[in-house]
């Protein structure tokens, strides 16, 4: 599927469920996607794609001595 024809409508939430369907991601993370970069589904692949590729972010913790 040519993914730059395509644009994600986030008010319709058949849209939301069939795309996050089609990258395998909770319609949440799609949204933030979409926030993050907008509605074209292409940028949302290659945004989605390069989230997974990151190391999760050290998690902060605090020591109370």
């Amino acid at each position: 599927m040519k993914l730059e024809k395509f644009f994600i409508d986030e008010k319709k939430p058949v849209h939301v469920t069939w795309w996050a369907q089609q990258f395998d991601v909770p319609e949440e993370v799609l949204l933030e996607a979409i926030a993050a970069v907008g509605n074209r589904a292409n940028a949302v692949r290659i945004y989605l794609d390069q989230r997974e590729q990151r190391p999760p972010a050290p998690s902060a913790s605090l020591s109370i001595t």
